[in-house]
């Protein structure tokens, strides 16, 4: 029989005691700072819609809020509501324009959407009114590494942290340009300095684990990739930078293990049907190689490495005519 787990008891007591708090709340419409409150907590509990029902009826007593509009506003947006999302952000601008925190969701806002030159523009707007707005100078360095501007995007970065020198996402972010522009030692710092600040992350120990596999400190970057998953198990970039490295060391089995569960939460990705196909290769398992291999043909037909792997395998499994086919598609794509 199994045994009553006391925590997840304990945390349904927690979310209850919070749904009934955020009711009573919602209750003093009359109050702004409760219709904020309510919402809050009816957002985190996982009732975006009852959010959304108890910001509608606060604005409807306090039309001109501007927090109360820049709230409703951003769980449409998290919503897909984009349409109406817009008509509450401009509401909220025009209620308080000169308020940093409605600029930044609004930047949010409009990252959702892909539209990019918009969010740089909200973003800027506030950090103009707030210069020590950390997220929204992250998220100006994102939009700006996503345009192209590495300087700029680095530059605000930068300026987070000059903020807020305990922002690990910052540091994360800046390591990450820092290694697409070959600046390996430089974004080892920042990565190793993301993880220190944040131990609970699995992206930051992903982005410091890819970068020790680059420098070829396999040690290193297998146990932190390793903390990367346990933190995240279905992060699956993760288990894919795990089966490369077990690849390199020649622990194929391993690797064979790691993109059997990347593929089960993300079968689509022709990555890991090509590695698993290298994987069972270098196994010999040339059944399951062209089994792999062909499902990574289908996914992305036009890569020539896994034509010419593909030729490889039927080579060795003495199918002359395919292999013929198979090497002569890979040098059509090669060019």
């Amino acid at each position: 029989m199994a045994i009553p787990d006391a925590s997840l008891g304990a945390s349904s007591a927690r979310s209850e005691e919070s749904l009934v708090l955020a009711e009573r709340l919602a209750q003093g419409a009359s109050d702004p700072e409760q219709v904020r409150e309510a919402a809050r907590l009816f957002s985190l509990e996982g009732h975006r819609a009852r959010a959304i029902d108890v910001l509608r009826q606060g604005i409807l007593t306090h039309p001109r809020h501007p927090d109360l509009n820049a709230l409703l506003a951003d769980l449409l947006s998290r919503s897909g509501s984009f349409e109406e999302a817009d008509l509450c952000f401009q509401r909220a601008v025009e209620c308080d324009p000169g308020n940093a925190e409605v600029r930044y969701l609004e930047g949010l806002h409009h990252g959702r959407q892909g539209h990019l030159p918009a969010a740089q523009s909200s973003y800027e707007e506030a950090v103009r009114l707030s210069p020590t707005h950390v997220k929204a100078w992250v998220n100006l360095g994102l939009a700006l590494a996503d345009r192209g501007d590495r300087t700029g995007a680095a530059s605000a970065l930068k300026r987070a942290i000059a903020a807020d020198p305990s922002c690990a996402e910052a540091h994360s972010n800046l390591g990450v340009l820092f290694a697409e522009e070959g600046l390996r030692e430089e974004a080892l710092e920042e990565f190793r300095r993301a993880v220190a600040l944040r131990p609970d992350s699995s992206e930051s120990h992903f982005n410091l684990g890819w970068a020790l596999l680059c420098e070829d400190e396999l040690c290193q970057a297998e146990a932190t990739l390793q903390e990367s998953v346990r933190l995240d198990p279905g992060n699956v970039e993760g288990l894919y930078a795990l089966a490369l490295l077990h690849q390199r060391t020649g622990a194929y089995a391993r690797a064979v293990e790691a993109l059997k569960q990347a593929i089960e939460r993300r079968p689509d990705d022709a990555r890991f049907h090509y590695s698993l196909g290298m994987a069972y290769n270098s196994q010999e398992a040339v059944d399951q190689a062209i089994l792999a291999l062909e499902t990574a043909a289908r996914l992305e037909p036009l890569d020539p490495r896994i034509h010419r792997l593909l030729g490889v395998a039927f080579d060795k499994k003495e199918l002359p005519a395919r292999a013929r086919e198979a090497y002569r598609r890979a040098a059509a794509l090669s060019g």
